[in-house]
């Protein structure tokens, strides 16, 4: 039985005069948490989504095309969470296999990124993003970063982002949250939230007057790289933890990122382990771990038998043994996938 909550967004949105959308019609067999927060009434979101980096990057692995039949695969196997971003070059494939797949647009939890660059930009992303998903709204928006540096930030009309300094990095963030804000009443996003943001960036929305919570903070969360401080003060304030490259990406990825590890964690004894002990999956276990910790996980693959498992982690329990064993992994020389955004401004 699902205790639906109304949020403080909700809330506000009802008293500005705006009312916000309903909760969306997920298949209540599909494992999900309740968001909080900067969200409406009774949205939900699943606990395994598919990740879709790199699906429209020319000349690598995945293409739009490939990304449109992946989606639809993985939306016929029952999966019914697609996280993707401007950045990616993702949303028309994306897009396509949403429409492609023949569901309910509403049965379908959509997540987007865009950068931090300014107001103005933001609420133009957000029109961008949704011509290219072909859709009137996302079910979760987030700013991808907490900071957009070079090009991109030399562009914008904000005055908040200028120059490059931290407390610019401040402002501007501050900034681009209110336009998520103003999206979020708009109803073209159902929650909204951030990616990438440690303790002193999630303090910057924290800090500013009357302002919403984040319903999510989407992070590089693995074996290998786990901040736990960082998943406590979330939690603490209700905001999801959301993992992303949570298998510490051994599926695929171009050679100017940091990782050279062909199977990641994935060979890691303890993993395979309790892979054994619970006939089950390395990846299954890793997935399982972070499950137990209340964090959702987006793993990418384009490989169904993959995609099958993936969304089988609910009929096991790892032992309080096997769970401190995973966590006290020996990370390798370089932990992480991505840049680490504790540097940033």
């Amino acid at each position: 039985m699902r205790v639906t909550k109304v949020s403080l967004g909700a809330v506000l949105a009802i008293l500005g005069g705006v009312m916000p959308m309903m909760s969306s019609s997920i298949d209540p067999n599909v494992p999900t948490v309740p968001l909080k927060n900067a969200a409406v009434p009774g949205l939900v979101m699943p606990v395994i989504g598919l990740g879709t980096w790199a699906y429209g990057f020319p000349g690598e692995a995945w293409n739009d095309t490939i990304g449109q039949t992946t989606v639809e695969q993985f939306l016929k196997m029952g999966g019914r969470r697609i996280d993707g971003a401007q950045h990616y070059g993702d949303q028309k494939g994306v897009g396509r296999g949403l429409a492609g797949s023949g569901l309910d647009r509403s049965t379908v939890f959509v997540t987007s990124k865009l950068p931090c660059t300014g107001y103005n930009e933001t609420m133009k992303n957000v029109e961008d993003i949704l011509s290219d998903l072909n859709t009137s709204y996302v079910d979760l928006l987030l700013i991808h970063w907490p900071y957009s540096a070079g090009l991109e930030k030399r562009l914008t009309t904000d005055p908040k982002c200028k120059p490059d300094s931290a407390e610019s990095a401040k402002t501007c963030r501050q900034s681009v949250w209110g336009a998520l804000t103003s999206v979020f009443h708009a109803g073209k996003a159902r929650a909204i939230g951030v990616s990438n943001f440690e303790i002193k960036h999630l303090q910057d929305i924290l800090d500013m007057p009357d302002a919403l919570l984040p319903a999510v903070n989407q992070v590089e969360f693995h074996p290998y790289w786990h901040e736990d401080s960082l998943v406590a003060f979330c939690q603490k304030h209700n905001i999801t933890f959301n993992s992303y490259s949570p298998l510490s990406c051994p599926d695929w990825a171009p050679k100017t990122h940091l990782w050279a590890r062909k199977h990641g964690a994935l060979d890691e004894p303890v993993v395979i382990k309790a892979a054994q002990a619970h006939s089950k999956t390395p990846a299954q276990v890793i997935l399982r771990w972070a499950w137990q910790q209340g964090i959702v996980a987006n793993p990418r693959t384009y490989n169904t038998d993959h995609m099958a498992e993936n969304l089988n982690v609910f009929d096991f329990e790892l032992s309080s043994d096997e769970m401190q064993a995973i966590s006290t992994i020996k990370p390798p020389a370089i932990p992480k996938v991505c840049p680490d955004p504790n540097k940033e401004p």
